[in-house]
């Protein structure tokens, strides 16, 4: 949930980065042709940026963090225990099913729409009306179209003044393939519900493909000021799914006469589109580059550097090393470190008898899947040797949070939950977060709620 959170948030940025460029600079411009692409592109790029590897505009501070796991942290006094980690992570949970409780709404009315829209074709007709073949609908309303079809009302047939250029105006919609605009708008709407840059740039496409239309009517030869005229004197369409089937709309009418009255944007105006893309790539880089500063540098769940006693145990790619060995390796080439630390039983149990309390394990890049590091990793029950998925604060059942408030009561729950599953046996446990201040503590319990350790 939060890898698609995160994803959420990044697209609707983007989305906002857009409809800023596009209000700000593009929305007065008549280079139709031109504000079509960019909004599609805009909701094309805002899908898939995401999960694209972008790279920060400006690299973090010099240095190189290694992710280290510590198999037992140092023993800690612990904040008291409140449920508000899990509150949070209740919010959000809430935060979630809200908006895809939202997203669903929309995605079924987007479905009725399109059910609604074969209903009106089945009761519709086929005829060819001035050499374009179109479908007729029984009564009263404006001229409209879905798709390759082309809607006209009976009533809209009586009226031969101001027939040809609806006609016509649909005919752009239907060559010009505008429909695809619209469905893509539609799903990118109930995906975005919550963003309100969403809702202006469905607006702005919705216009700016009249505003093709009406171009490309008035170029097969119509007069401009008839053309306005016939405009006011259409009737709304009766179709009873407006956002997706193109038909006259009071909404857009004034928007559609004042561009139709537009002076015609000049060629310098074309320097516009240059500054709004890198103005848009340069905020999307921007925010990701301050992400990505922030974002702590983990590849496993435990995160801080204890002090190693001076009579710790070295191992290097699973066989035995030294401190000073350790010491020599270039910063790049370490893949992890893992640290078991002041579990006398546990080092003897792995490493044979020593008096060492504490043992640095070191894998290199190059030997992250060799038989002895593997074999390292499953005699001493390392980190490295699950698969960890973020899990639900649910996932931690009542017994579990009993024996926390029992046997913690200093403590708070983060509400990060891990999951880990042991690559070899596939068995199960659940690692929860206890914190205090900033320090970051860590017990393990099966799925039944078993207590494990820490």
């Amino acid at each position: 949930m939060g890898v698609l959170l995160v994803y959420l948030l990044k697209a609707n940025v983007v989305l906002a980065f857009f409809a800023l460029a596009y209000y700000g600079l593009l929305r007065r411009l008549t280079f139709f042709g031109l504000n079509r692409a960019y909004l599609l592109g805009a909701l094309l790029f805002a899908a898939v940026y995401p999960a694209l590897p972008v790279p920060a505009l400006l690299p973090a501070e010099a240095g190189l963090a290694i992710p280290v796991a510590i198999s037992q942290p140092v023993p800690l006094r612990l904040a008291s225990f409140s449920p508000a980690g899990a509150g949070t992570a209740w919010l959000v949970i809430m935060v979630a099913n809200v908006y895809a409780a939202g997203a669903v709404l929309l995605l079924l009315r987007l479905l009725g729409q399109l059910l609604s829209l074969a209903r009106v074709r089945l009761r519709s007709r086929p005829a060819v009306v001035l050499g374009q073949p179109v479908r007729v609908l029984a009564g009263a309303g404006g001229p409209f179209s879905f798709g390759r079809t082309i809607y006209l009302s009976e009533s809209s047939l009586a009226d031969p003044a101001a027939l040809p250029p609806a006609l016509r105006h649909e005919q752009a919609h239907v060559r010009q393939w505008h429909t695809l605009d619209v469905l893509v708008t539609q799903l990118a709407t109930a995906l975005a519900w919550a963003n309100p840059a969403a809702w202006l740039l469905r607006r702005a496409v919705l216009d700016n493909l009249e505003y093709l239309a009406d171009q490309a009517a008035l170029r097969t030869g119509l007069d401009r000021r008839a053309y306005q005229y016939s405009l006011l004197h259409q009737q709304p369409g009766g179709v009873p799914a407006p956002a997706l089937a193109f038909h006259f709309s009071f909404l857009t009418l004034k928007n559609r006469i004042t561009m139709l009255n537009q002076p015609a944007s000049t060629t310098a105006q074309l320097g516009r589109y240059l500054l709004a893309a890198p103005l848009v790539v340069a905020l999307t880089l921007g925010y990701a580059g301050a992400r990505a500063q922030t974002a702590p540098a983990t590849a496993q769940p435990t995160v801080y550097h204890p002090n190693i006693p001076d009579n710790a145990l070295y191992y290097l790619d699973g066989q035995p090393s030294s401190k000073q060995a350790m010491g020599e390796l270039p910063a790049t080439t370490i893949f992890d470190m893992e640290i078991i630390q002041d579990e006398p039983a546990k080092i003897k149990r792995v490493f044979g008898n020593t008096t060492a309390t504490s043992a640095v394990i070191i894998t290199t890049k190059d030997n992250a899947n060799q038989p002895a590091v593997l074999a390292l990793r499953e005699k001493a029950d390392l980190g490295s040797a699950y698969v960890y998925t973020p899990a639900q604060v649910n996932a931690v059942v009542p017994k579990a949070l009993a024996y926390i408030t029992d046997h913690y009561p200093d403590a708070r729950l983060s509400g990060q939950v891990m999951e880990m599953k042991k690559k070899s046996t596939s068995a199960v446990k659940y690692q929860v977060q206890l914190v205090r201040g900033k320090r970051p503590f860590y017990v393990y319990f099966s799925p039944q709620g078993d207590f494990l350790g820490e």
